[in-house]
């Protein structure tokens, strides 16, 4: 297996174009690098995807995110001694994670997450915080699904995090929600929803104490646990577990925060 990564973030060779869907991410990304981590900081929580981790592959494994954004869950999983590499297509949010990773413990790649060949394979490959909801249309998700697989080394895991759309899909008109973002500052939140094309407008405004408002917008694509299958098989990944949460929590609806934590394995 060949590793790419000499330099602090590392082109990716994409082999498909990521389209409107990778654009538009990007951009969201970009938006909110600098104050990321203000909006969504750090959560003791996040030491249990490492736990989850382990009941899958030996301590020291290598593990492909995608997504990985600032690193706060590829630090998490470095701190707790995997090998850990990370693909984003925002070069401002690695330019965080290299601020907070001076040691190099996380491997950046810069690059398309539905087209990445990284001409190597990993002992995990996760997708966490709804990455796949992040490819906007149905053949984005089959060809990023496919990015999964390839990157999955034989008896590895494919490890995806998405949500329960059950509320989303039946909302009408905007739903707006204000989040608090420390002790002086708040994020304006507006979602709406086409439930035809399972798409969602997310548009976010930030107020930073003694910072001018800071808007970004993005769409997402929602996808049912059954479609996930679906497209599982079409790259010939199967099912083995799914779970409500990173402490293996059953997936039953129970679950008021409606995550999906899914594993896949390659089909032989």
């Amino acid at each position: 297996m060949t590793d790419t990564a000499a330099d602090p973030a590392v082109e990716a060779t994409p082999g498909q174009a990521g389209g409107f869907g990778t654009a538009l991410n990007t951009a969201y990304s970009e938006a909110l690098a600098g104050v990321y981590d203000e909006v969504y900081p750090s959560t003791p929580d996040l030491d249990d995807i490492g736990t989850f981790l382990l009941t899958l592959a030996r301590p020291g494994a290598s593990v492909l995110e995608l997504g990985v954004g600032t690193g706060r869950v590829a630090l998490r999983l470095a701190d707790q001694g995997f090998d850990v590499h990370g693909v984003e297509t925002s070069p401002a949010m690695l330019a965080r994670l290299a601020e907070k990773d001076p040691e190099g413990r996380v491997t950046p790649y810069l690059g398309d997450l539905v087209g990445l060949d990284l001409g190597r394979t990993f002992d995990v490959v996760l997708a966490p915080f709804n990455v796949l909801c992040c490819a906007t249309a149905v053949d984005e998700q089959i060809a990023l699904m496919h990015a999964l697989a390839r990157h999955t080394a034989p008896g590895g895991h494919v490890v995806t995090e998405t949500f329960d759309p059950s509320d989303h899909h039946v909302q009408r008109g905007n739903a707006v929600t204000t989040y608090p973002v420390g002790e002086r500052s708040a994020m304006i939140e507006s979602i709406s929803v086409l439930p035809a094309s399972q798409n969602m407008l997310v548009q976010n405004t930030l107020f930073l104490d003694g910072a001018a408002p800071n808007c970004a917008t993005t769409v997402l694509r929602y996808l049912w646990p059954s479609e996930l299958d679906l497209l599982g098989g079409i790259a010939r990944l199967e099912l083995t577990a799914r779970h409500s949460g990173w402490r293996e929590q059953p997936f039953d609806g129970g679950d008021g925060r409606k995550m999906c934590v899914s594993v896949f394995r390659p089909l032989t």
